[in-house]
């Protein structure tokens, strides 16, 4: 074997060790969220991953220390007149270099929980350098985001966007992924015992709010799960209807709060349905569990061509859209940039910036999207034609 192969095979091994490093603290991050299992080399394991700050700064000592080797050995190769070899291991520095900028080495090392032990060992020595201090608080939250998100994701790609939905849940408020109170499904106690049942029947929802008259006047929720039972034992009528929605008492959350907040709300209550109120005292809308984990791990429900079918492509490039649909929706399915500081729906947007209900032939410009009225009724814009962004 040559001198200069033999180099390049040393080289590699510190971009080799690099690599699983960077993996292994990706296993680390995770092991925080993840149960403590008994043991003396779980207790180090779990000791070592408890001080997020001393492994980053363990793990930057490495990659110095072991990159340097890999450049300085790259070097000595082109001194010596070895050009190939030294390309080589450039590449593999390259390709190291690639791997860690798109979170592969990270999403590899979130599902190979057999390699925090290595991490917990190499960084051991590394702690005896660094003075432990206390982490602030604002730091703690983005390193809880980041394994949250690699135990979340299913791809690289996957994590990048669930590093990003988890730091904007204190951004975004109910009333932006809420169900508007004009769409919710529920059952009116003042109809009649046939047209209740009738509902019950035909509903599509796991849980279905119970009102008297009106939206406004909530009884509770009632899971469809329960109602089955009691048609299956025969039991079920308007009286027991009322009492087991009335077992539990509906939530009620303001207008304006954070999903960051909702989500703690659900979590502490164990609920999983709330009504959104304004000042009044008026139900605005329901925002579920599901809604707010939709929109870190993106929607249960739908997808992207489930919005393509509701968004209708036309041959000249634009969208036929219905006026109800939402602008948050729209931007994340269609990749625009309409505005969102304002009105949710399309139709209130229009609205919005007409000050008045246009005509169907209106056009006017959404941002910078050409916007077509189509269709108008019932004090609202029912359907659009949308083109995407101009060009500035």
């Amino acid at each position: 074997m040559s001198s200069a192969l033999l180099t390049l095979l040393i080289g590699l091994l510190p971009v080799l060790i690099a690599a699983i490093l960077e993996a292994a603290v990706a296993s680390l991050t995770r092991l925080r969220l993840s149960p403590r299992e008994p043991g003396r080399v779980a207790d180090f394991v779990a000791r070592i991953a408890s001080e997020p700050r001393r492994l980053r700064h363990a793990l930057a000592l490495w990659r110095f220390a072991l990159l340097g080797l890999a450049f300085a050995m790259a070097s000595g190769l082109v001194a010596f007149g070895e050009p190939v070899p030294a390309l080589a291991l450039a590449a593999a520095l390259g390709a190291l270099y690639l791997l860690d900028r798109h979170g592969r080495l990270r999403w590899f090392g979130a599902r190979a929980p057999w390699l925090a032990p290595i991490g917990a060992a190499a960084m051991w020595p590394m702690f005896a350098l660094l003075r432990q201090r206390p982490e602030p608080a604002g730091r703690v939250a983005a390193d809880e985001a980041q394994a949250l998100a690699d135990t979340l994701a299913t791809s690289p790609e996957d994590r990048q966007r669930t590093v990003q939905a988890l730091l904007e849940l204190a951004n975004v408020t109910v009333e932006d992924i809420m169900v508007p109170r004009h769409e919710v499904t529920g059952i009116d106690l003042d109809d009649s015992w046939e047209d209740i049942l009738e509902q019950l029947g035909r509903v599509p929802h796991t849980r279905l709010p119970l009102y008297e008259g009106e939206l406004d006047r909530v009884i509770g929720v009632v899971h469809m799960k329960r109602i089955a039972q009691e048609l299956a034992r025969g039991t079920l009528d308007r009286d027991r209807l009322r009492e087991l929605a009335t077992s539990r008492e509906a939530l009620f959350v303001p207008e304006g709060t954070t999903l960051e907040a909702q989500l703690s709300a659900f979590r502490q209550l164990r609920r999983r349905v709330a009504f959104v109120v304004d000042e009044y005292g008026d139900v605005r809308g329901l925002v579920t569990l599901e809604d707010i984990l939709g929109e870190v791990v993106g929607d249960f429900t739908s997808s992207p061509a489930a919005l393509r079918r509701d968004a209708l492509l036309q041959p000249d490039g634009s969208y036929v859209i219905a006026g109800a649909a939402s602008l948050r929706d729209l931007n994340r399915g269609l990749g625009w940039n309409l505005p969102t500081d304002g009105p949710r729906t399309l139709s209130g947007a229009i609205i919005e910036y007409l000050e008045a209900i246009p005509e169907s032939g209106t056009s006017l410009m959404l941002g910078n999207h050409p916007v077509e009225i189509l269709q108008t009724g019932d004090n609202m814009v029912r359907t659009v034609r949308v083109w995407p962004p101009r060009q500035a």
